[in-house]
């Protein structure tokens, strides 16, 4: 699937570069990247290797002082012009309810709504 037009979004993103742990569900295997954007329903980053659309991901990353673990699942993945790289945007789908709430306060800090 390719990227939507920011106009199909349901959740405004913003700019944010963390760490971010990604492990397929059920795989011993992960890699360490970084957050492009974020957003209440995803979030995008760059990934080394191919991660087919659909696939489950058990995500980690930081915010501020906090450790966000949600489940996502790889909505669209388009290969980088003259890069050996992809650019992946997943949705959330499980996310501890705490947790969530300090993604939404966040969220609404950095665009001026607190």
């Amino acid at each position: 699937m390719a990227q939507g037009s920011e106009d199909n979004r349901c959740f405004p993103r913003i700019r944010l570069q963390a760490p971010l742990r990604i492990q397929a569900r059920g795989s011993s295997d992960f890699s360490n990247t970084l957050t492009n954007n974020i957003s209440l329903g995803g979030l995008g980053f760059s990934s080394e290797r191919f991660i087919a659309p659909n696939t489950l991901l058990m995500l980690q990353f930081n915010l501020l002082s906090r450790v966000l673990s949600p489940l996502a699942k790889v909505a669209w993945v388009n290969s980088v012009p003259r890069a050996d790289k992809y650019s992946c945007g997943v949705e959330f789908m499980e996310f501890d309810n705490s947790e969530k709430k300090y993604l939404r306060d966040y969220l609404d800090m950095k665009s001026g709504k607190l």
